[in-house]
């Protein structure tokens, strides 16, 4: 008696290993290939809106229209500034070190479906050069780009740095602190001589204060001591209990009372 092998049919049906139709791996690389094209425009088309002469346009508008008469630029340093909204549109300008303040003049990017002849427009910020301004070194983009970082009271900025302009960024990050550190140190100075103004006056407040003695010389009358301390004979009598306005040589009057 001859015995038939037994064969496993996969059941019908069955969607564990069933291999995509033609036409889902066809869409599938369409939309994958689409994709692509759609990011690479995006990335051409935002990075032309960038203008190619940002730092040139940026440092024209600072010499003509941002410094003020006779404020000198110390330190200059090509910066960028990249939003998370809009990472290939970065904001690219200088950061500026004067003898009066701190300068962050950015270039923004155009509108994608700007007329590319509009004049530029600029975001810009000023820093004062004192103890509430903190400026130091640090990384931007995920930590793969060098950054100077500006720290205030209310808020903390970070500009990229390029590469190439490392060495300026550093410089300008040292200018700084050595500035805030005078700032600090003359802060200090300044505190303690108002302490000490403040203890003078207070002592000179305090004198002013006691009450006021005055020792009688040989020629000198009651009346005429009283015209002496802007007051009268009858407050002299009063405040020193006297009965009669006779007075002698080297006796202790008290001509004001304290107050």
């Amino acid at each position: 008696m001859r015995h038939t092998p037994h064969v496993h049919q996969r059941p019908r049906g069955s969607g564990a290993h069933r291999r995509p139709s033609r036409a889902a791996r066809y869409t599938t690389r369409a939309l994958i290939l689409l994709t692509a094209i759609a990011i690479v425009a995006l990335v051409v088309r935002a990075d032309r809106t960038n203008p190619r002469d940002a730092n040139a346009i940026a440092e024209r508008e600072l010499r003509i229209n941002t410094l003020q008469p006779g404020e000198e630029v110390h330190r200059v340093v090509p910066v960028f500034k990249r939003p998370a909204i809009s990472y290939f549109r970065a904001t690219r300008g200088l950061l500026a070190l004067t003898d009066r303040r701190l300068v962050y003049l950015g270039v923004e990017p155009r509108d994608i479906l700007a007329a590319p002849d509009l004049p530029p427009t600029f975001e810009q910020r000023e820093f004062a050069l004192d103890t509430s301004v903190h400026v130091t070194s640090g990384r931007t983009l995920l930590g793969l780009a060098k950054a100077v970082v500006i720290t205030t009271p209310k808020e903390q900025i970070r500009l990229g740095v390029p590469s190439a302009s490392a060495a300026s960024a550093n410089l300008l990050v040292t200018a700084m602190a050595s500035r805030r550190d005078r700032a600090v140190a003359l802060a200090a100075l300044r505190g303690g001589e108002m302490r000490e103004i403040q203890k003078a006056r207070e002592a000179a407040e305090a004198t002013r204060r006691k009450a006021k003695y005055y020792t009688v010389r040989r020629g000198d009358a009651l009346g005429g001591i009283a015209t002496m301390w802007n007051t009268t004979t009858d407050q002299l009598l009063a405040w020193n209990h006297l009965t009669a306005s006779r007075i002698r040589v080297g006796q202790s009057l008290l001509v004001r009372p304290a107050f």
